[in-house]
């Protein structure tokens, strides 16, 4: 993904955790503000006091965490909650001064010189995307989708959405977004569908470190308009003049604007979607059509009845060899999804059954549950009860791009497909999440997140994925043994 803020902390200013906190620290201390005025609701899903016991075992807490919010009948209070508790732990720092990041954003600067290409291109985007050898047009899109949902890697509502964009946006065989304005914070990002939205003749505002590849400009199939900061941008040290750039290419013209920009360490990947939250809040609401964000298949997500009864039919179908592997708990114990009772309501007596994904891998860092749970899950949550404007925070599939690129997931890929788990290249999950999203933007009624989801079938596997993915990344290995090699380096 697109790679932004290589120092953590820039002469003239850089966005920061409270107190040079860890993300962990920040994680820890923000899920537990619910607590005092709802603990009944975490009984069976309590947190260590200690930081560093919570360090070693957040990647099983979390799921239980989020089913008992998911019981909760005051689950949209403690998402507010627990997202106004890291709104606080971001802040503007320069030299020695300290601020929070959003009174730091009130703040007017000047917005950033932009280049600008034209491009002469007519056709519209003609969405395809190659799948299982096949190339699917725009016409075989609810072919496509149906077949993802039939071998368990989108959920229905993924399916129904890719065939709703064939038959309500394509026209002539092509997708035409002229007169629409897309801010991309992160245009260069491997997830990031910035071409393809530019090809369909929007006006694009490029946000990222890197300015767009020099190819596009002789690329006869565009046919929009791009924009781009003559220096590039880091969205760490540059965010007022961010914001008064998005201000002034909005020239009173609501957004679509789509968060994709990411880079691992020191706790980037929190500072980064906090920052890039924080500058959709500080823009009029009226500036804004929509926000488009992708969420991690390795976060707790909520699962449907239909989720947990394919995850029973995959458990009932297992394998022998699988099977073995689960008695000998190498596998895990206690399923793929956490689970909590919710209370019985004044219209129901029954009392009914809310659950997440066991989904969280713990090479990937607390950062990462930080920033892909709160800020991006319970975020998108916040922004969706509010109503102000469309959401789109789709699940990804797993995509092998760069961010990926560690000896036991690049094993874990390979031996993946043993458990009927699939992965997607970038070029494949950037259609489909470009679909998605204009499905999300256009369609007459509005977006629920985490309804569509491209999660490959890891959440309907029925053991937790960090121990799956172990035994996956051993077949990976004994598959391509030189793999073993770069895990010896690490």
């Amino acid at each position: 993904m697109s790679q932004q803020a290589n120092t953590s902390v820039h002469s003239h200013g850089s966005v920061l955790l409270a107190e040079d906190k860890s993300a962990s620290t920040v994680l820890h201390e923000v899920l537990q503000v619910p607590l005092a005025l709802h603990g009944a609701d975490f009984a069976d899903a309590q947190l260590p006091t200690h930081i560093n016991q919570f360090r070693k075992a957040y990647a099983q807490l979390l799921p239980q965490y989020e089913a008992a919010r998911l019981a909760s009948a005051q689950r949209g209070d403690i998402a507010t909650q627990i997202v106004d508790a890291l709104r606080a732990q971001l802040v503007w720092q320069q030299a020695d001064v300290s601020q929070p990041l959003n009174e730091a954003l009130q703040q007017t600067a000047q917005p950033l010189p932009l280049e600008e290409a034209s491009f002469s291109g007519s056709g519209g985007w003609q969405p395809s995307v190659v799948y299982q050898g096949e190339r699917w047009g725009p016409q075989q899109l609810p072919n496509l989708g149906s077949l993802l949902v039939q071998r368990g890697v989108v959920t229905q509502a993924a399916g129904e959405a890719l065939s709703w964009v064939s038959t309500g946006l394509v026209e002539q065989g092509a997708i035409h977004l002229r007169g629409r304005k897309i801010a991309v914070l992160g245009g260069g990002a491997e997830m990031a569908p910035t071409r393809l939205w530019l090809a369909a003749g929007a006006e694009v505002l490029w946000l990222d470190t890197a300015a767009p590849p020099a190819e596009w400009h002789k690329d006869a199939d565009l046919c929009g308009r791009l924009y781009w900061p003559r220096d590039n941008v880091d969205l760490l040290s540059q965010p007022r003049e961010v914001l008064a750039t998005l201000l002034a290419f909005a020239d009173g013209q609501a957004l679509d604007v789509a968060l994709y920009a990411y880079a691992p360490g020191q706790a980037r990947e929190l500072r980064l979607t906090g920052v890039m939250n924080a500058l959709v809040e500080a823009l009029p609401s009226e500036l804004l059509a929509s926000v488009t964000l992708l969420v991690s298949p390795t976060t707790p997500t909520a699962l449907s009845a239909t989720d947990l009864q394919a995850m029973r039919q995959r458990l009932q179908q297992r394998p022998a060899w699988e099977a073995l592997l689960a008695g000998l708990g190498l596998l895990g114990r206690g399923g793929g999804a956490a689970t909590a009772q919710s209370g019985a309501t004044e219209q129901s007596k029954i009392t009914a059954q809310a659950a997440a994904t066991r989904t969280v891998v713990g090479i990937q860092g607390a950062s990462y549950q930080a920033a892909q749970y709160v800020a991006k899950v319970l975020v998108a949550e916040c922004w969706s009860n509010r109503g102000d404007f469309r959401v789109s925070a789709n699940t990804a599939a797993i995509t092998r791009t760069r961010s990926l690129a560690h000896p036991v997931f690049t094993a874990a890929f390979g031996g993946a497909g043993a458990f009927g788990i699939e992965t997607l290249t970038p070029r494949q999950s950037r259609a489909v999440n470009g679909l998605l999203a204009l499905h999300d933007w256009l369609h007459p009624q509005a977006p629920v997140p985490g309804a569509v989801r491209v999660h490959g079938g890891i959440h309907t596997l029925p053991y937790p994925l960090d121990k799956a993915l172990r035994v996956a990344a051993a077949f990976g290995f004994a598959r391509s043994p030189r793999l073993l090699r770069g895990l010896l380096k690490g």
